[in-house]
């Protein structure tokens, strides 16, 4: 029985972890690297480019 309740508790614990990755959205390296594509594909400006990573790094 409290093998099955440790592999409840694990299974609730890594649900809640993949919910928060979601709703957190993307990490400031993964932001700071979409910027620079826009920036490498002169999508955006490097003024942009500057404020999406102060924003990023913030």
């Amino acid at each position: 029985m409290a093998e099955r309740h440790r592999a409840q508790v694990k299974k609730s614990v890594s649900a809640t972890n993949e919910y928060i990755r979601e709703v957190a959205g993307k990490s400031p390296t993964e932001q700071i690297s979409d910027a620079k594509k826009l920036l490498d594909d002169s999508i955006i400006t490097e003024d942009e480019y500057q404020k999406l990573k102060a924003k990023a790094l913030a």
